[in-house]
């Protein structure tokens, strides 16, 4: 409780935003986790499936099925980190709104004084402004940095299975490449 009377209303938006962040990041560590191989994945079995489905259409159309089906896997790759930037980005802004109104509350209390101002007075509302922004950047570096991290590893995913998916047309065009 003291917690949250020294943060203010705005603890609220942030235990949120660090749930949600905790959440995310838990459940997309388990989906990479659980994640194949590009070259043995569900992902890469389907790929090739479909290109031999649509082995009798021409290649741009049959790229362009490749295309749609990589842009679907996308999607599922990158799940909820949209959402993972978003707090990134507004959990040190809660956090500065929070060290904003601090600073005014620290002011009002030096405005009212008639006598010298101590450092006491003000040291509260200070200690309380900068805690709100310490709390939006913890909430903040981890989930910026997990984006980052999942959003190399979807990329490195589906570079590889593009590559499959270019093999693959090659073979089934009975275009040999020299290894």
């Amino acid at each position: 409780m003291q917690l949250i009377a020294s943060i203010g209303f705005l603890f609220y938006p942030l235990c949120f935003f660090s749930l949600t962040a905790i959440v995310i990041i838990v459940e997309r560590l388990i989906f990479f986790s659980r994640l194949k191989s590009p070259n043995s994945s569900v992902y890469a079995i389907n790929i090739m499936a479909l290109l031999q489905q649509n082995k009798e259409i021409t290649k741009d159309l049959r790229d362009e099925v490749i295309v749609f089906k990589l842009l679907q896997i996308k999607e599922e790759l990158e799940y909820g980190l949209n959402l993972l930037k978003i707090i990134a980005v507004l959990s040190p802004m809660i956090g500065l709104l929070g060290t904003v109104i601090g600073m005014i509350k620290a002011f009002k209390v030096i405005s009212l004084q008639n006598s010298p101002v101590v450092p006491s007075l003000i040291a509260d509302g200070l200690w309380n402004a900068m805690l709100t922004t310490a709390y939006g950047l913890i909430i903040a570096i981890p989930a910026l940095f997990m984006t980052f991290i999942f959003l190399r590893i979807s990329d490195k995913y589906l570079s590889k299975l593009q590559k499959i998916a270019n093999l693959e047309s090659f073979k089934i065009a009975k275009i040999k490449l020299d290894d």
